[in-house]
């Protein structure tokens, strides 16, 4: 029974996962605050990665672009500060830990 209860706990975090990341797509017009480049570097001495993204502050929100992986949308990154776009977001937001809706396309407003 209770290798059930772990099994069908981790499918549901998976799942939860999967939705948290990508069907939760929304659209919405911003104005953009502040874009800021953050480079996280992680690892030891055996070997480190560096994570490159950028966080984006708008009049309705903080999001991310990715650069790599999965969401990732680079072509994004030129977006400017004081302008304002539509964007089209994925995810969810729990910034207490560090999780924002990544940034998957923009349409520049007119």
């Amino acid at each position: 029974m209770k290798k059930l209860l772990s099994i069908l706990l981790c499918v549901t975090l998976i799942g939860l996962g999967i939705y948290a990341n990508f069907f939760n797509r929304t659209t919405q017009q911003h104005t953009i605050l502040s874009i800021d480049k953050i480079e996280a570097t992680e690892g030891d001495s055996d070997g480190f990665r560096t994570r490159v993204y950028y966080q984006v502050s708008t009049d309705k929100g903080a999001y991310h672009i990715r650069t790599t992986g999965l969401n990732a949308a680079p072509q994004c990154v030129g977006i400017k500060k004081d302008s304002t776009y539509t964007l089209i977001t994925q995810g969810i937001s729990i910034p207490i830990i560090g999780v924002y809706p990544c940034i998957v396309e923009i349409k520049e407003e007119r």
